[in-house]
This record gives structure tokens, C-alpha cells and sequence, in this order.
């Protein structure tokens, strides 16, 4: 049984409780038939973006950011600062005769929020996988206009019939959304400068959110009803600003604590393409009953959607089959290398975060360098795969044995809750050694192991494959037999010099 055992930030967990606390309050005031919920939310609008936008001057001069970083959290501060001024300015716009006060200050506060989000430092690619985010990116942005032309632009327009007018009236909404939600899917699907994965990741879950929010609004719209505030609107706000906030103190947190660089894994983001094509045929098949007619409309519909995700379906089959070649040594059908390394980063992130212990196996073999020069290089490839058919065997799930290269070899264990754990399986690997028949040929396998755990947050990468290749040269020291050897501070080159 797993226990949650993780800290939650002083700053977060404040966060949290406030917005909770707004959310309570608008709640009872609308059950008891108030209007001051309105009030009571622009207010915890106000101090969110205050919140934010501290934090977010603190990241902006930070000298340990990357310059670029630094710029987009200052494009941030800008946006939280027409947040917080939003009513002053609505206000004065209100006293000068525009009507529209509320749509200018919002539609300011997205283009501030959207140049923000692109300033920010993506991963870099080369450049045919940077297009294919950006066509990703694109399916997203294509799914996002059905759903606003559905749900707010397309009634509008129906309603009150199409001039250039009724076009800007209700189009400039669904424009900065659609373009602030193009930048957001091409930074989750890109991933982001490691000194930036979480906070990015806080800003896109709350610019996604404000997307469905300004969607409420563009219904209310459509539909002749935008005097009509609903709530889903304000908590759709509320619950943007609040993240936003987080963002800010999450890269404040990072800075303080001096963290780490981490990885981003993208695998979650590569199904917004996907969502988006799914959401827009289920709008056409909605559309379709609700005509009430299955010819010619609905039929087309339902056959567009069973077509389409029978090509989303090989689609994802090919992109697994791709991701897997990709990380697999084609010889030994082990992990590769690439696949090593990112298995490492991500297993010591989500160790520390949950408190347990992380291991590393490096493991060379002994005396393969004869069998290739007195057999041949045919007969070495079957002893790397019998070798490799051992590691299968000895390394439980979910840890992940890999092929580095030549006779080269490591493991990944995760998930241990003491190093122990990592001991018994390099026991068992060095037991289950012994000769195999290559040809009419008996050859025994023997190999040095080198162990390094990392208790949570202990250790990053870089450093827990450099014990683990020092505690493997200890291993081989001690002879041609198979042999396995844990990291101590003795085997350092400064302490054994010391």
C-alpha cells in the first residue's frame, strides 16, 4: 500500500486553501440568492493576480534563469497586472462610454498572458519533429475553432446574420483564444527548458481552463443571454488566476531550493492532437441528432467518426511501434541507451517526490573481447542476447534492464523502499550466470556489477551512473569472475587520494 508522504509547499497549499475558501463562499452566496457572488469573485480575482504577480517579478530577476525566461515571466507580470487593475480599468472605460468594458480588459489580460506563454524556452528539436508539433499543435487549434464555432460563433452569427460587424462583435474572443491555444499546445507538445517544466506546465493547465471559461462566455453570447454571468464562468476564471499564481511561486520555489533540472515527459500531451479530433466528431454527431434526420447528415457524421478512429487507432499503434524501435536495442531487444537515460531522469523525479529509494545497475562483461577475436563477431552477438535473455529473467518489473553499447549494460530499478532491494537483484543477476552453448561450444558468461542507490532526492543522474561505474571498476578489480560491487565513498578518487 502506497502512502502519500510528500510536503506540499507552504505557498501552494496556501494557494489551495484560498481557493477553496472563494469557491465556499460564492457557493453559500449563491444557495442564499446574494449578487454580491460576482464581488466576492473579482476580488479573489484581484488576489490571485496580486499573489502572481510578486512571485512573478521575483522570477523575472532572478540571475540564475535564462535570459528568455526571465523575459517571459516579465510578460506575465504585465498580465497579472491588468488583471489586477481590471476593475479600475473597467470602471473608467464604463465612465467613458464603452459599453464593452469588460471584453477589453479580458481580451488585454489573454494577449498579455499569450506573449508570455510564447517567450517561454522550449526543447529543443531539429526540424522536422518542430513541424510536427507544429502540425500537432495546428489539429489542436483546428479542434478548439469547431468547438467555438459550435458553441458560440456559429449561434451568433446564425442569429444576427453575417456582416463584418457581427464578425469583430463576436470574433475577437474566439481569435486570442484560438491563438493562446495554438502557443499552449505547441509547448506541451514540444516540451519546455527543464528550469521551466512545471511552471509551464501550471500556466497551460490554467490557459486551457480560461479557454473553457471564455467558452461559457461565448455561448452566453451566442445566445443572447451575456447579461446572464454564470458561475461556471467565474470558477473557470478563478480557477485560471489561481493557477497562474502557482506557476509563479512554483518557479520562485525551484529557484529558492536551487532544484535540479528535470525532465518533462510528454507522453500525456501527445493526445491533444487525438482529444481534439474526437471532440470535433462528437460535435458533428450532436449536431446530427439533433437535426433529427439520419440523411443525409447524420449518416455522413457517424461514418466520418468510425473512419477517423480507425485512423487514430493505427495512427497510435505506428507511433508506439515507432517509440519503441526507437528506444530499443535492435540486437538484444533491450532498452537502449536513449531510453536509459530517460527512464534515469524520470524514475529519480518521481522517487523523490514520493520518497523511495532509486537504483542503477552498471554491468560489463568479462572477457568477451576473447570470444569475439577467437570466434567471431556472429558468435559474440549470441552470447550479448543470452546475456541480455538473463537480465530479463533476473530483473523484476517495474525496473528496466538496458544495452548501453558493445558489451556494455545497466539497469534501472525504481520503486525501492530500501537499497537492499537493488543488492538481492545484482545477487541474482550474478547467480543465474553460467556457460552457454554457442556452436558446439560451452562459454561462460561472466560479468562485473556495479551497484548505486539514491535515497529520495538524493542523487541526480549524472551522479548515480558515476557511482555505479566506479562501484563496477571495483567489481572487475577483483578478478575475471563474475562479481558485484556496492558504491562507498572509499572508491571516490579524492577520498582514496585523501
Amino acid at each position: 500500500m502506497h502512502i502519500w508522504n510528500r510536503r506540499v509547499p507552504a505557498i501552494h497549499l496556501v494557494l489551495g486553501l484560498l481557493y477553496v475558501a472563494v469557491l465556499l463562499l460564492s457557493t453559500a452566496a449563491l444557495r442564499a440568492g446574494l449578487a454580491p457572488y460576482e464581488q466576492v469573485a473579482e476580488g479573489a480575482r484581484v488576489v490571485f493576480g496580486v499573489i502572481g504577480m510578486v512571485a512573478a517579478i521575483r522570477a523575472s530577476r532572478a540571475p540564475a534563469l535564462l535570459p528568455r525566461l526571465r523575459q517571459a515571466w516579465r510578460a506575465v507580470t504585465v498580465s497579472l497586472a491588468v488583471l489586477i487593475a481590471s476593475p479600475l480599468l473597467v470602471a473608467g472605460l464604463k465612465a467613458a462610454g464603452i459599453t464593452a468594458a469588460d471584453d477589453v480588459t479580458h481580451v488585454a489580460f489573454v494577449i498579455a498572458l499569450l506573449v508570455a506563454l510564447q517567450r517561454f524556452p522550449l526543447a529543443p528539436m531539429n526540424r522536422r519533429d518542430r513541424l510536427k508539433a507544429a502540425l500537432d499543435a495546428g489539429t489542436v487549434l483546428a479542434g478548439g475553432g469547431v468547438l467555438l464555432w459550435y458553441v458560440s460563433f456559429g449561434p451568433y452569427v446564425d442569429a444576427h446574420g453575417l456582416s463584418l460587424a457581427v464578425v469583430v462583435a463576436a470574433g475577437v474572443y474566439p481569435l486570442v483564444d484560438l491563438a493562446l491555444l495554438f502557443i499552449v499546445a505547441r509547448a506541451l507538445l514540444r516540451g519546455s527548458d527543464p528550469s521551466a517544466t512545471r511552471p509551464l506546465r501550471l500556466l497551460a493547465a490554467g490557459t486551457l481552463i480560461l479557454f473553457a471559461g471564455d467558452g461559457v462566455h461565448g455561448y452566453l453570447r451566442g445566445h443572447d443571454r451575456i447579461e446572464m454571468h454564470s458561475p461556471w464562468q467565474f470558477v473557470c476564471w478563478i480557477t485560471t488566476d489561481a493557477l497562474l499564481a502557482a506557476a509563479a511561486a512554483e518557479q520562485c520555489r525551484a529557484i529558492a531550493a536551487g532544484r535540479r533540472a528535470s525532465r518533462g515527459d510528454l507522453r500525456g500531451s501527445r493526445r491533444l492532437p487525438f482529444a481534439a479530433v474526437a471532440m470535433a466528431h462528437l460535435l458533428m454527431l450532436i449536431a446530427a441528432l439533433r437535426e433529427d434526420t439520419l440523411y443525409p447528415w447524420g449518416g455522413l457524421a457517424i461514418g466520418a467518426t468510425v473512419l477517423s478512429a480507425l485512423v487514430l487507432f493505427r495512427q497510435t499503434l505506428v507511433q508506439r511501434e515507432s517509440d519503441e524501435r526507437a528506444g530499443t536495442d535492435s540486437l538484444t531487444g533491450l532498452a537502449n541507451r536513449a531510453r536509459f537515460r530517460a527512464t534515469s531522469y524520470r524514475n529519480l523525479a518521481r522517487n523523490a517526490r514520493a520518497g523511495r529509494h532509486s537504483a542503477v545497475l552498471v554491468i560489463d562483461m568479462n572477457g568477451f573481447k576473447e570470444v569475439n577475436d577467437t570466434l567471431g563477431h556472429k558468435s559474440g552477438d549470441l552470447v550479448l542476447v543470452e546475456f541480455a535473455e538473463v537480465l530479463k529473467r533476473c530483473v523484476p518489473a517495474p525496473g528496466l534492464p538496458c544495452r548501453m553499447g558493445g558489451d556494455e549494460f545497466s539497469v534501472v530499478l525504481t520503486d525501492l523502499d530500501y537499497p537492499e532491494q537493488a543488492y538481492e537483484v545484482a545477487g541474482r543477476i550474478a547467480a543465474a550466470m553460467g556457460p552457454v552453448a554457442i556452436g558446439n561450444r560451452l562459454i561462460p558468461l561472466a560479468a562485473s556489477i556495479g551497484v548505486a542507490v539514491s535515497a529520495p532526492g538524493e542523487l541526480t543522474h549524472d551522479e548515480i551512473v558515476h557511482r555505479a561505474d566506479l562501484a563496477m571498476y571495483r567489481a572487475k578489480a577483483l578478478g575475471p569472475e563474475t562479481r558485484w560491487a556496492v558504491w562507498q565513498e572509499s572508491l571516490e578518487p579524492q577520498a582514496a587520494a585523501a
